[in-house]
């Protein structure tokens, strides 16, 4: 009997001895199926005791030829992605890296690739993300370029880079849109561009500066009709598509109304958001709006408020371009051709409020003119507000 017993306490100690390991997450990865090995994974991601998600990968890896079809190990995939630690990643980023991107573009399973993606955003906070950024852009110029359909991939790749990509993803984002590709994500691949539009604002320019008519209201309509967009970088594109509009009009002599209310918005978003940098610019402009007014392509109340934008740029340029306007309007209304009231108005009240004396002697001669009575008045008060 004390024989049988000490058999049967031999067995239950070596059978607990033996089964203890099976617990062991990483003994069920080495000895289990795809299934298991997922298990093991998600047991081990708490705390990574064992790095069984970097054996999951490294597993992939190795068998990515035979099994990059099927299913369950697209699944592997999936899971020692989203496990694999962050720790690890930062000390060897090269190397995973490409450990990463060997299953990216071996495996075509959009939730595979879907996964790496948002690894990579999640990781990118923790470390340079350089490469990671360079990953995306490489992954988005390809699929531009092929006009791939669009996928959760691609729309993955646009919102992962509208959070931490660089210019080079800025211009990629512009080249998607310009083309019109990927038509159906258009109004996210627009809020993406004005996520990075204050790391790619020397790019913006150089395209405006080389952009047709065409393509300037098509960045009018991105940036400068956003709202979110800061009213310093819609001042700088303002100002640029300004420039540039004046140069189409110079070069081909072709004005519209279109492109006369397309200078009129953008001379107007410098003087409101008071961008000081682009005043003369603005000075500039007044002669060629002067023209569009004349061909009756700028309302009466556009051109007034064109006069205020010159006055409000109060510099010696101001004060001569708005003087030598009111001497034409003078000489016209000496032949019988009185201009419109809140024209003559406006270019008398910014002088008065300008204050300088170089404006006395057209304000004067205002004044002994066939001008209406208010004009007249308003002229004399324009002259007693002159600085002497």
């Amino acid at each position: 009997m004390k024989k049988l017993t000490a058999i049967l306490a031999f067995f239950f100690i070596a059978g607990t001895i033996y089964s203890a390991p099976a617990s062991n997450p990483k003994i069920k990865f080495i000895k289990g199926n795809i299934q298991d090995k997922i298990a093991s994974v998600k047991e081990d991601a708490i705390d990574n005791a064992y790095s069984i998600a970097q054996s999951a990968v490294d597993f992939v890896i190795e068998n990515i030829e035979l099994l990059k079809d099927d299913r369950d190990f697209a699944g592997l995939a999936v899971a020692s992605v989203y496990a694999y630690p962050e720790k690890e990643f930062s000390e060897n980023v090269d190397l995973v890296l490409g450990k990463f991107g060997s299953i990216f573009y071996l495996i075509k399973d959009q939730n595979v690739r879907v996964s790496i993606l948002d690894k990579l955003l999640s990781v990118s906070s923790a470390i340079s993300n350089d490469e990671i950024v360079a990953f995306i852009n490489n992954y988005l110029a390809g699929a531009s370029n092929d006009k791939v359909v669009l996928t959760d991939v691609e729309k993955k790749s646009i919102q992962v880079i509208s959070k931490i990509g660089n210019d080079k993803s800025f211009e990629l984002l512009y080249y998607i849109y310009n083309h019109d590709i990927w038509p159906e994500y258009r109004k996210e691949t627009k809020k993406a561009l004005i996520s990075l539009a204050d790391k790619s604002t020397g790019f913006l320019m150089n395209e405006i500066r080389k952009a047709d008519f065409t393509e300037m209201k098509l960045i009018y309509s991105i940036f400068i009709e956003n709202s979110e967009l800061s009213s310093t970088i819609k001042s700088e594109i303002a100002e640029n598509l300004l420039s540039n509009s004046m140069i189409i009009i110079r070069d081909s002599s072709k004005i519209s109304k279109e492109l006369s209310a397309f200078q009129f918005n953008n001379c107007s978003i410098i003087c409101h958001n008071s961008w000081t940098r682009g005043y003369a610019l603005v000075i500039s402009y007044f002669d060629i709006a002067k023209t569009e007014f004349a061909a009756g392509f700028l309302t009466n109340e556009q051109f007034a408020t064109i006069i205020s934008y010159v006055e409000k740029t109060a510099s010696k340029d101001s004060v001569k371009v708005l003087t030598a306007y009111l001497e034409e309007l003078n000489k016209e209304t000496e032949k019988g051709n009185l201009p419109a009231s809140n024209i003559a108005s406006a270019v008398i009240q910014a002088l008065g409020n300008l204050g300088d004396k170089s404006a006395f002697d057209c304000l004067l001669f205002t004044t002994y003119l066939n001008y209406p009575e208010d004009i007249v008045a308003q002229a004399r008060r324009a002259l007693s507000s002159l600085k002497w």
